[in-house]
């Protein structure tokens, strides 16, 4: 049996709201690089290999489990993050700014389409996904972790979940809206499995419980405007000051701790199909929902709960 780990990345400084010189050189927030460590602390065994993306983000992620771990291989692969905007004009700027230039990308939905200079088309992209599957497949390790970034390894779990026959313009937008709905937090993926009996890829799962990275993603869409939060809550935020501040998000109950009028972490969450998270049931990284939203996520989200 093969298992191949997909992490992404620690939390970076463009994941935190700043501007970025270069897509290629963004480097971890001091978060980042706690968040890094919890992953090579969640290993209990070494792996076989440890692979890394060419980014520098990925890399410094990488490196905490390789120094875990001095004697597994380190190599690295293309399994950089789709770079679908002209490096050149993306100089110093931030993701809000660059946020209508991203929105015109995908609504043109072409793959074929190359921004400029330094630039991919979604047809690249995907290719290099399915170029890492075939690697992976013929790689003699068994079990292979892999630190790579948000978008690649959707892509991969989009590939293997989907198997799309043709790399059109309706796969490019189903592909998007695949991206948008499970967007991976940082230092968080999914864990691939390969049987020896030449049966393709599957993506591991768990739907008997709730997952601290399904409810983060909850969160995530509200700082983003997606889905609406409201109080359930008799006293404001102001008023609990240090407690417990419960809000409903389109059917989701979400216990919120407030400390001393900071936004703490998640105590519990229920969906609307019953299915539970608590605080005290622990994540695979030992963190909650709150811990995995950025640093701007996590400013919006506090902002956004102060207001009702």
């Amino acid at each position: 049996m093969k298992h191949t780990r997909l992490i992404r990345h620690g939390e970076s400084a463009a994941n935190a709201g700043e501007a970025s010189l270069d897509h290629a050189t963004i480097p971890l927030t001091t978060k980042g690089v706690e968040q890094a460590s919890l992953v090579a602390g969640s290993f209990t065994q070494a792996p076989d290999l440890i692979v890394a993306s060419p980014f520098s983000r990925a890399q410094a992620t990488a490196m905490q489990t390789v120094t875990a771990f001095p004697s597994v291989p380190f190599e690295i692969w293309p399994i950089h993050e789709f770079t679908y905007l002209e490096p050149a004009r993306c100089i110093n700027t931030t993701v809000a700014q660059r946020r209508d230039w991203v929105e015109g990308y995908w609504a043109n939905s072409d793959p074929a389409f190359t921004d400029g200079e330094g630039a991919e088309s979604f047809l690249d992209f995907i290719s290099r996904a399915q170029s890492f599957l075939y690697r992976l497949a013929q790689h003699p390790a068994h079990d292979i972790a892999v630190f790579s970034h948000g978008q690649f390894i959707n892509a991969v779990a989009w590939l293997i979940e989907r198997n799309p026959k043709t790399i059109d313009g309706q796969a490019m937008a189903e592909w998007r809206e695949y991206e948008i709905t499970n967007q991976v937090p940082n230092c968080s993926g999914y864990k691939l499995t390969k049987h020896p009996d030449g049966a393709g890829w599957k993506v591991s799962a768990d739907n008997s419980e709730l997952s601290a990275r399904e409810v983060c993603q909850v969160l995530r869409e509200v700082t983003f405007e997606r889905r609406t939060m409201t109080k359930v809550s008799q006293a404001t935020w102001d008023e609990i000051y240090a407690g417990h501040f419960v809000v409903r998000v389109e059917g989701w109950r979400i216990s919120i701790y407030n400390d001393c009028g900071t936004l703490d972490y998640c105590e519990e969450c229920v969906s609307p199909e019953g299915r539970r998270w608590s605080f005290g049931s622990g994540d695979r990284f030992g963190t909650d929902p709150i811990a995995l939203l950025s640093t701007w996520e996590h400013q919006t989200l506090e902002r956004l709960l102060k207001a009702l």
